[in-house]
């Protein structure tokens, strides 16, 4: 039996405000806390509403082929009259995601040579769209110039759309994409419920309150999260530690999960050698399969993917002597992973993948600057007024990821924090293509060709 391919991530925002006295996150200006005894509250002011998605059949080989196909169909009906016509991430948003991962991504892992390094572009993507609403003025126009967009309504309606048609969870794949805003239910001042209402209906994202600054809140957020990834993120530490001037937290979780179209056989594995970007030899286990399909290759490396069925991974592999991370500076190295056309050669490729757990934490702060992101993390310039009345700014942005792959598929996860407190040569047979990933390697995990991480592997272990 095929076991499924998982991938989670949540990126989490947080911004904060002075502290003051204590009035409801609402704006209401009814108490919430006389903090004088331990407060008692129910976290939870709104709830997003899913669509009911129709579950696929699955087909046994000693079962009936004619009543498979019929239920079939009418998944397939069910699941059209759910998207309707715009099924797909449209032409326009595709560019967008694209442009986006290509800008952010060499800044993202710039000063990570030599290491282990993991980067989800719409993770990071997501958490700034919900953002842009929260702000005004210039740190809104910088926020939506960093996601390639100019009017807010049209990134509204991008988010809205990429969330309807990524989302699945058919019982077979899952990709979840799951938002919230958590409110400092401590602080002073009032939220704009407009802004609220919008993060809710474009972003379907829930509405909680929490005592920012305790165990009680961060355990809250943390166990959202271990709910949203179905356990992959959010385990015995926390996902994020508030403090008591955080304003608020905004969180946007993605869930994926789909079977390889073709496992690997545990039989195959075998034990060899890696070769590390320092050049440290380790003995681990080497999945292989061999199969007929289309790869790159191109002056610096080649490239292969791996189907399931919710998208692709691509490996990359690199020439002797080639960083990966060099790469990735050049932006148009992702999108041109293409394998159709001219782009790519048909043969045979020979898998050879390390099974590996790699882990990164990545420091977000200066690759949001790079990117034009200058005005919120500063106090004097931020301005968050499209969220609330009071004071914030940006002070870190950080993302925390892993991922695992073995023969019976990849599980990966990562979390965005953005903390905001107060005040090559062509061989001679093209026709085989070797990927033997036996030293510092890339890849990438997509669906519908949109980019949901983005890996480099210079250790295994």
């Amino acid at each position: 039996m095929k076991r499924i391919l998982s991938l989670s991530l949540a990126a989490v925002l947080l911004l904060a405000g002075c502290a003051g006295g204590s009035q409801s996150p609402n704006g209401g200006g009814e108490p919430v806390h006389d903090g004088k005894e331990p407060m008692k509250m129910s976290y939870t002011l709104a709830e997003p509403v899913y669509p009911e998605f129709p579950q696929q059949p699955q087909f046994s080989e000693d079962g009936d082929y004619d009543a498979y196909s019929e239920a079939y169909d009418k998944y397939m009906d069910a699941l059209i009259a759910l998207r309707g016509e715009g099924n797909h991430v449209t032409e326009a948003e595709h560019a967008a995601l694209t442009a986006f991962t290509a800008k952010s991504t060499p800044l993202v892992l710039a000063g990570q040579e030599g290491k282990n390094a993991i980067y989800s572009p719409l993770s990071l993507w997501s958490a700034l769209a919900m953002l842009a609403p929260c702000a005004n003025g210039d740190s809104r126009l910088q926020v939506m110039t960093a996601l390639n967009t100019e009017n807010l309504d049209s990134l509204e309606e991008m988010a809205s759309h990429i969330w309807q048609t990524l989302y699945t969870d058919d019982g077979m794949s899952a990709l979840i994409l799951s938002n919230s805003i958590w409110l400092n239910s401590n602080l002073q001042g009032t939220y704009v419920q407009d802004t609220l209402d919008t993060l809710a209906q474009k972003y379907y994202a829930g509405t909680y309150a929490v005592p920012m600054g305790s165990g009680e809140a961060d355990q809250a957020v943390t166990e959202w999260v271990g709910e949203q990834t179905r356990g992959l993120i959010g385990g015995e530490q926390p996902v994020v530690e508030t403090k008591p001037e955080t304003l608020a937290l905004l969180v946007s979780s993605l869930y994926y999960r789909a079977a390889w179209q073709d496992e690997f056989m545990p039989e195959r594995t075998e034990t060899d050698t890696f070769t590390g970007a320092d050049g440290q030899e380790s003995r681990v286990d080497f999945m292989h399969r061999t199969e007929d399909a289309n790869f790159i290759r191109r002056d610096g490396y080649q490239a292969a993917r791996l189907q399931t069925h919710l998208g692709e991974m691509v490996f990359v592999l690199p020439d002797q002597g080639v960083a990966p991370e060099s790469l990735l500076q050049n932006q148009e190295f992702l999108s041109r992973l293409e394998f159709y056309g001219d782009a790519c050669t048909w043969g045979e490729v020979q898998w050879s993948v390390p099974k590996f757990d790699v882990n990164s934490d990545l420091d977000l702060m200066e690759a949001l600057k790079a990117m034009g992101v200058t005005d919120l993390p500063d106090f004097d310039r931020a301005d968050l007024t499209g969220l609330t009345d009071l004071d914030a700014f940006l002070s870190d942005a950080k993302q925390l990821a892993r991922v695992k792959v073995d023969e019976e598929g990849v599980e990966a996860a990562a979390v965005t924090m953005l903390c905001a407190p107060a005040s090559g040569l062509s061989p001679e047979d093209p026709e085989i293509c070797v990927m033997d990933l036996d030293r510092p390697f890339l890849f990438v995990i997509r669906a519908q060709d949109v980019p949901l991480f983005v890996g480099v592997v210079n250790q295994v272990s």
